[in-house]
């Protein structure tokens, strides 16, 4: 069991949030993975531990949390809305997935959906299963997003190449690439504001 008087205030406030999810096994869980939320959810995702999965579900809450207010108004009108629901998103997971959210013409989310599904370092992404699911929503924009493991934020030559096939495919359907996201842990990185769109 953890020591509370060996942690800072901020684990100390994670800790008993963790509590009400993980009950009496929260202080060793939230131990042998570094006392770090993220290697926790990587661990919680994996496991079949009924109080795992009571948080693996309390992040879907908070996901969906998050979703409703990107719903509610542009997207713009709260880019870290943006950010903090791609990071909750992507939190733990040991493997490169690629996600689009689809964006009304307001700029207001409409749907999400995690497409594609890799390995450690690449996944394949094919553009013509993301214009069928932007035509399917009635997109007027889209931004894309995908997670680097390794915990670089840089994008590759690939995923400006990659971003750049979108954009062309879907600017032939009327369909905007908003912005494509990469996301390492806690850094996110915006093509947008890097000016690479």
């Amino acid at each position: 069991m953890t020591e509370s008087t060996d942690l800072n205030a901020q684990q100390r406030h994670v800790l008993e949030a963790l509590r009400p999810f993980l009950g009496h096994e929260a202080d060793d869980l939230f131990e042998s993975n570094g006392r770090s939320l993220r290697q926790l959810a990587r661990f919680a995702r994996d496991s079949s531990l009924p109080g795992c999965q009571r948080f693996v579900t309390g992040l879907a809450l908070a996901q969906a949390l998050l979703s409703e207010e990107l719903g509610d108004r542009s997207v713009f009108d709260t880019p870290q809305a943006v950010a903090d629901f791609l990071q909750l998103h992507f939190a733990g997971q040991a493997h490169e997935s690629f996600a689009v959210l689809y964006l009304d013409a307001r700029h207001a989310l409409l749907a999400f959906e995690d497409l594609f599904r890799g390995t450690l370092t690449q996944t394949s992404v094919y553009p013509r299963e993301i214009i069928k699911r932007a035509l399917h929503h009635n997109a007027a924009g889209v931004i894309l997003a995908h997670n680097h493991p390794s915990g670089s934020s840089d994008p590759s030559h690939a995923d400006r190449v990659l971003t750049q096939v979108l954009r062309t495919a879907l600017a032939l359907v009327d369909v905007q690439v908003v912005d494509h996201l990469v996301v390492a842990g806690a850094q996110t990185l915006s093509f947008a504001q890097r000016g690479l769109l």
